[in-house]
């Protein structure tokens, strides 16, 4: 229990844990001041000394390409009954996602990740809560939150040994408040809230990350005007509470701030990301960062030195002094001028200094050596590709993203996760109601005819009201398993998504009708539509489900029918058609030919298509040089 564990040996556990982190917040600091350069907060710079910010490009190409967009959640679970509230809590994260701005927020987490370890705090903003205090900070009271816990302010079990702090008997995080709003909440021990240090009168801070964009601000001063006072929030997870000590390593209190018990998910209020695989027997992951500082250090050295050389070259004419005159006049002349000389051995030019091709080389490699231990941004961002031929480049390609796919692939897992605590304070409030809309399927309309029923109107996929409720809740929490979708955070060209329109509707479409009729003539069940639409959503195009409703459509078909059957042929079948109004020599057609007779050739192979995807760039080069245009 807490109240067994004396409030000192806690607050001893926390400096230790922090102490911990202390080498870790250094080279961090060390790596921040590489990325922003040296021209971040300052008035002044020595131009040329860093020419090339290798850390600051990768994450510029890197982020983009692994977060852009708002994620799409899907809810799964294995209990049919279940299923329809997992759509709805899907539908309720998407728009708390928006409401929260966790594009933004995955972003910063991100990039946090890249320099050492990202950290998101997901909880509720209760009445009782640090983050209603302060009138700046827009969370309401009753609302959930997913906040950015800086590495500075992070605190963890000093004994920590697996991944992620996966075994820490504690985790926390420190918070800046005014000293006012602790005593005016009344939930604090208020002798020991006015015994607390000013934010600022200590050392702690002098080595933070903030610190770079504050030259101009003295240490300690952005605290004075509101009193403020730090504090160390920490979850328990083996006695399901939250303790609040002083953030200061110098004061030692005999009890806590405050001790209350803890409403959330098991799993805790902390979310981490790590993009590099685990260290054996270490609960933090290697920074990419620190990956890449020394190679980012000695291509600017060399850039430095390449254009220094580049500087010192001179061109210097020598010439014999009888020689003057027509030294003068070489000088003089213009370009591709003919000048007379009496000698021209008396008069020589001489080069001094200029950069060596092979320091030009180094450059090269060194930046090769960068692009390989970074992800290959160069490929990714559409840089420089060394390649000899178009296939050789789309083989690189491949390649290059697999590191990409690995860090979209965490980066997905994690953001799953704080979903999931998100999802849990939806799932546990008993106030809750939030408006959703949702596409659902209405049921086919039928007719009755004199030849029998008529279907007037086909099932279609509509967008209706829905309220998400605490009388829609089914299911066991548990059995949800949280997920975001696939590429949902990617961005999308839309050319490609032109492209991708225009080859479904040339290849998939047809192929899918064809297949359609082959199927009725062999008398195997085939649903066409919901192929269609099942190739649309691998695709990645969520509107096809609009278009199977045709009213129109319905109308000319139920005339159709109403009219009666056409007349009959020897062979008593309607216009001497076989079973579904189809010819009897398509049958013949599909067992000799393998496909419908009406099909133009074989689909093109996997290979096919790579090859003239690759080729589309010099196609488009070649109509332009012959004048051909569109």
């Amino acid at each position: 229990m807490v109240t067994d564990v004396s409030p000192k040996k806690v607050q001893q556990y926390v400096q230790l844990g922090r102490k911990r982190l202390a080498n870790f917040r250094q080279a961090r600091l060390m790596f921040l001041r590489q990325y922003v350069g040296q021209y971040y907060d300052t008035d002044h710079g020595s131009v040329g000394t860093e020419p090339l910010n290798l850390i600051f490009n990768a994450i510029r190409i890197l982020v983009p390409n692994l977060v852009i967009n708002y994620p799409k959640h899907s809810a799964e679970t294995q209990f049919l009954q279940s299923r329809q509230y997992g759509d709805l809590l899907s539908l309720a994260l998407d728009y708390l996602g928006v409401t929260l701005n966790i594009k933004d927020l995955y972003r910063r987490w991100l990039v946090d990740a890249i320099f050492t370890l990202g950290t998101v705090k997901t909880g509720l903003a209760e009445s009782d809560s640090v983050y209603t205090f302060d009138e700046d900070n827009k969370t309401d009271a009753g609302t959930v939150f997913s906040e950015l816990v800086d590495f500075d302010n992070l605190i963890v079990d000093p004994k920590s040994r697996e991944h992620l702090f996966a075994d820490a008997a504690f985790v926390g995080d420190v918070i800046c408040v005014p000293r006012a709003k602790l005593l005016d909440s009344g939930l604090y021990a208020n002798d020991l809230v006015e015994r607390l240090p000013r934010a600022g009168d200590y050392g702690a801070k002098d080595d933070g990350a903030s610190r770079l964009s504050m030259s101009q601000v003295q240490h300690g001063e952005e605290y004075e005007l509101n009193d403020e006072v730090e504090i160390a929030e920490l979850w328990v997870p083996s006695a399901k509470a939250v303790l609040t000590v002083p953030a200061c390593e110098d004061l030692h209190f005999d009890e806590y701030l405050r001790v209350h018990d803890y409403y959330g998910p098991n799993e805790g209020p902390y979310t981490f990301l790590a993009l590099t695989p685990p260290v054996p027997g270490n609960p933090l992951p290697v920074a990419l960062v620190g990956i890449w500082q020394d190679l980012h250090v000695r291509a600017n050295r060399m850039a430095v030195k390449v254009m220094d050389q580049a500087e010192r070259q001179k061109d210097i004419i020598g010439y014999k002094r009888a020689a003057q005159d027509d030294a003068e006049a070489l000088r003089d002349a213009g370009d591709g001028e003919a000048i007379s000389v009496d000698d021209h051995e008396a008069i020589k030019i001489h080069s001094f200094g200029g950069q060596q091709n092979s320091n030009e080389s180094h450059l090269a490699q060194l930046q090769g050596w960068f692009n390989q231990m970074a992800a290959n941004p160069q490929s990714i961002g559409g840089q420089t590709l060394n390649s000899d031929s178009a296939t050789e480049a789309r083989i690189l390609q491949s390649n290059a993203s697999v590191g990409l796919e690995d860090m979209r692939d965490l980066l997905y897992q994690a953001a799953g996760q704080e979903a999931r605590k998100r999802a849990w304070y939806l799932h546990t409030d008993p106030f809750i109601k939030i408006p959703l809309v949702r596409r659902d399927q209405v049921a086919a309309q039928y007719a009755m005819t004199p030849a029998g029923p008529v279907q007037t109107q086909s099932a279609q996929v509509v967008d209706q009201q829905v309220i998400l409720t605490p009388e829609a809740r089914r299911g066991d929490f548990l059995d949800f398993t949280f997920k975001i979708q696939v590429e949902s955070m990617s961005r999308v060209d839309s050319r490609q998504r032109l492209a991708t329109a225009l080859d479904f509707a040339v290849k998939i479409l047809p192929a899918s009708a064809q297949a359609a009729q082959t199927m009725m003539m062999m008398g195997i069940p085939f649903n066409v539509k919901s192929f269609i639409l099942r190739m649309a959503k691998e695709a990645g195009m969520s509107w096809m489900d609009e278009v199977f409703f045709d009213p129109e459509f319905q109308m000319r078909m139920m005339q159709m029918m109403m009219m009666g059957p056409g007349p009959q042929t020897s062979q008593g079948q309607p216009g001497g058609q076989g079973p579904g109004g189809q010819s009897n020599a398509g049958l013949a057609a599909v067992l000799q030919n393998q496909q419908p007779g009406q099909v133009m050739g074989g689909m093109p192979s996997s290979q096919t298509q790579d090859n003239q995807q690759a080729q589309l760039g010099a196609n488009q080069a070649q109509r332009e040089t012959v004048g051909g245009g569109y």
